[in-house]
């Protein structure tokens, strides 16, 4: 046994893969039960995690793999990597603790596999099943500002290349998987997303009616009740002092001379100075830079999955013995 390899609870052996994680290296699987990660750069965690994920021996993609929880402060410098929803999660001081029975559940069914050519004709959903099966885990999203549409699902997206690739192949697999019913799925949030390129990173701004400009600015109306004049709040002002310009009345009194009845916009933009109640909705889309209106966004509902009988019954356990 190597002197690298520790024993941790019930006679799991676990090693330390700081120079692995260094080089972006796998190692031989049969080292140790666990994998335990203490490298403190993030981007290079994340890197390896994904090179564990698409690796094609299932001893590899589905060994236990944990953080150490004294990195996690570094970790979460870089939020948006997920890398705790990359792997299995954190440990603390290398104590299994309450995760015993889960890792040896995985390791047994690691064990217990058999006839692993010839799988699923989607490989991806056959590795993914066989992952969530063993962590006895739901697939669900993760709310990241690292993805397309801020939804993302980060096991899986990790299979593919580039945000809008990821999205889109993530969700096609779960659509169709949910279609085939392997998977059965919850509704959980619904999402607004660029009709152009699907981004959920999206800026909502009031323009103005007449020319589109968004450089608007927000006045409040004047009701001057002795005369009945209504007018935005700046017709009124005469230095320091307001003055009803129908009447020549100085208003003192909020509530006495006059109210402010409501709110007027008025667009800035040079050759318009249009003044209007109700402004239009526009989208800009921060990504591909689209404008569109908010009926032209396209809406999606985001759900959490569950693995079904069915998927158990014909893709998990033909290829186990037990």
């Amino acid at each position: 046994m190597s002197q690298n390899t520790l024993t941790l609870e019930n006679g799991i052996t676990a090693v330390l893969l700081h120079d692995s994680v260094s080089k972006n290296e796998i190692p031989d699987h049969n080292i140790a039960d666990v994998w335990i990660i203490n490298h403190e750069k993030p981007w290079i965690v994340k890197q390896f995690l994904q090179s564990i994920i698409k690796h094609p021996d299932p001893h590899v993609y589905l060994k236990p793999v944990f953080l150490q929880k004294n990195l996690k402060i570094a970790y979460k410098k870089k939020k948006k990597y997920n890398l705790r929803h990359l792997c299995d999660g954190y440990i603390d001081h290398l104590h299994l603790d309450d995760r015993v029975a889960s890792v040896e559940f995985i390791l047994h069914f690691i064990k217990n596999l058999q006839k692993t050519e010839g799988l699923h004709s989607n490989e991806i959903l056959q590795k993914t099943l066989w992952y969530y099966y063993s962590r006895n885990k739901k697939i669900e999203f993760h709310e990241s500002s690292d993805s397309l549409n801020g939804y993302p699902y980060p096991r899986i997206e990790s299979y593919f290349s580039g945000q809008k690739e990821s999205y889109l192949s993530t969700k096609e697999m779960l659509t169709n998987a949910y279609k085939s019913g392997f998977l059965n799925r919850n509704y959980a949030d619904t999402s607004h997303l660029c009709h152009k390129c699907s981004s959920g990173f999206l800026n909502y701004r009031e323009e103005c009616p007449k020319c589109g400009s968004h450089n608007l600015q927000v006045r409040s109306l004047i009701h001057h009740f002795r005369c009945a004049y209504v007018a935005s709040e700046d017709h009124f002002q005469k230095g320091e002092r307001m003055i009803c310009p129908k009447c020549n009345t100085e208003l003192k009194n909020l509530g006495v001379d006059y109210d402010r009845p409501s709110k007027i916009f008025f667009c800035k933009k040079q050759d318009c100075r249009h003044e209007f109640q109700k402004p239009l909705i526009g989208v800009h889309c921060i990504s591909c830079k689209t404008e569109q209106a908010p009926s032209e966004l396209k809406v999606e509902k985001i759900y959490k999955y569950e693995i079904t009988q069915k998927a158990i019954n014909e893709i998990i356990m033909p290829h186990s013995i037990g």
